[in-house]
């Protein structure tokens, strides 16, 4: 696929040309996948609309240096990411979670994490959550290649360029995603066997 057959690539030129019309039409095309995953990749969050806002801004403030090399998805994931990744180190040296927290500042991305036991059965709404918390506690690098493989469909090449690694490294990420998640999930799937 020649590069300029991306719709966004498309959008974005035409945009660099002096079509404001076009980055509109980028910002209604991307919004939600932009803001969706900011939500897999920190959670509930209270700022995620103005992260998802400041990545078309950081978009449009790029709109000389953009050099189509791929997709404009991955370079808008890419800013996406960044941003992401900085709201979470913001957050931890802030000493602020991602999930909701108890009085106890516990997190509670659960909403009962000790009614959901090994030996309690457990409902398709339970094991979703089970899953979310799981995939919250993953490293960051491994979360997000997980959510950009699973939830976004993207290729470990593009992952790749997203995160600034190999597709070799993209490809251990993965592998040790779904280990440790296999792992921390491996005691409830027992428990229904």
């Amino acid at each position: 696929m020649a590069e300029h057959d991306d719709r966004g690539v498309q959008l974005m030129l035409a945009f660099q040309r002096g079509d404001n019309a076009a980055f509109d039409q980028i910002v209604e095309e991307f919004q939600g996948p932009v803001f969706h995953m900011l939500r897999r990749l920190l959670g509930p969050h209270a700022l995620l609309e103005d992260l998802a806002q400041e990545a078309f801004v950081r978009l449009y403030r790029a709109r000389e240096r953009y050099q189509p090399r791929g997709k404009l998805t991955t370079f808008l994931y890419r800013i996406t990411y960044n941003l992401a990744l900085n709201r979470s180190r913001d957050d931890k040296r802030n000493k602020l979670s991602a999930l909701p927290v108890d009085d106890q500042g516990r997190d509670v991305g659960l909403q009962n994490p000790d009614s959901l036991t090994p030996d309690v059965p457990l409902d398709q709404g339970n094991w979703a959550r089970l899953v979310a918390n799981a995939l919250a506690e993953l490293p960051e690098n491994q979360r997000s290649a997980l959510v950009f493989q699973h939830y976004d469909g993207l290729d470990l090449t593009e992952i790749g360029e997203i995160l600034g690694i190999s597709p070799k490294a993209v490809k251990s990420l993965l592998h040790r995603a779904r280990t440790h998640l296999r792992d921390s999930l491996q005691p409830y799937r027992d428990a229904e066997q």
